[in-house]
């Protein structure tokens, strides 16, 4: 497999034969995600499915980036090797971690942070689900304060990496020194930041928006209300899992997201756009005679 030789190591075995705990660990996951996501998506647009919009959920951008055209897939798999890298460099300096936080508005959880400093919320999954990120200590307390304020449930995430907050600082300057320009391409289609929720258009606009985004919020919640706003009903969340499918539930329920995570859910896709191609040339019979 391409992957296993650009990268030196077997990541297919990884995907099909690994341990869950080999699966979970950062750098692995991400590259992993990638792959998949990337397969699924050459395997949707064989099949006729070609994007309108295009985002994607924190290292899910670079799949994003590569259904957009802005680089092929070994380049991508080096871009997304290079960013855990500097991430993992970074934050084993510090004493970092993320926790997640249930059933307070992301106002009442920024003035938490605000509160204790060192820590700040980079992740909208929800109007009332939000991730804080920062120094460990610092995280504690803010759990407490949450539960005590009324929070649902408020709980460590297993990352020792303070990520998307300004901890992450170093590794994005250095990420955006090391991108080759040359090798990125305008997108195809409307590719949107998670942290500008603006259009990325250029190589330039690319490399710069994937090096901030390693320091930035993901604005999950404003992205996908920006989405709806814009008339879009129907999507895919392609790669594995359906974190973002259920998310997008408590965020619009007006858009209907079909999840593509692997073969199955693709034959499933085969048998509805059959029957819909089925049902459109009955119809147009029926307007010809």
């Amino acid at each position: 497999m391409a992957a296993d030789e650009f990268l030196g190591f077997p990541l297919s075995r990884i995907c099909f034969e690994g341990s869950k705990e080999r699966l979970n660990e950062d750098l692995i996951c991400q590259l992993a995600v990638y792959t998949v996501s990337c397969a699924l998506t050459d395997l949707l647009v064989e099949r006729g499915v070609q994007p309108v919009r295009l985002t994607g959920y924190s290292s899910g951008f670079y799949a994003a980036a590569y259904a957009a055209g802005c680089f092929d897939f070994i380049t991508g798999l080096g871009i997304v090797r290079k960013a855990g890298e500097l991430l993992l460099d970074t934050g084993k300096h510090q004493n970092g971690g993320m926790a997640v936080i249930f059933g307070l508005s992301a106002d009442e959880i920024q003035a938490i942070c605000n509160d204790i400093g060192g820590i700040e919320p980079v992740i909208y999954n929800t109007p009332r689900q939000t991730i804080i990120s920062g120094a460990a200590p610092q995280l504690e307390s803010a759990i407490g304060k949450a539960m005590a304020q009324g929070a649902l449930d408020a709980y460590r995430l297993p990352a020792a990496i303070a990520y998307h907050s300004v901890y992450m600082e170093p590794a994005a300057k250095a990420f955006l020194a090391e991108i080759d320009l040359n090798k990125l391409k305008p997108a195809r289609c409307p590719l949107i930041s998670y942290s500008t929720l603006h259009p990325v258009n250029s190589p330039k606009q690319l490399a710069e928006s994937m090096a901030m985004q390693l320091s930035s919020p993901v604005r999950w919640v404003e992205l996908i209300q920006s989405f709806s706003a814009a008339g879009i009903r129907y999507g895919f969340e392609i790669g594995p899992g359906q974190v973002i499918t259920r998310s997008i539930r408590w965020i619009d329920r007006r858009l209907i997201i079909t999840p593509i995570g692997d073969m199955e859910s693709l034959n499933t896709l085969d048998m509805s756009l059959n029957n819909l191609s089925a049902y459109n040339g009955k119809n147009q019979s029926r307007t010809e005679s």
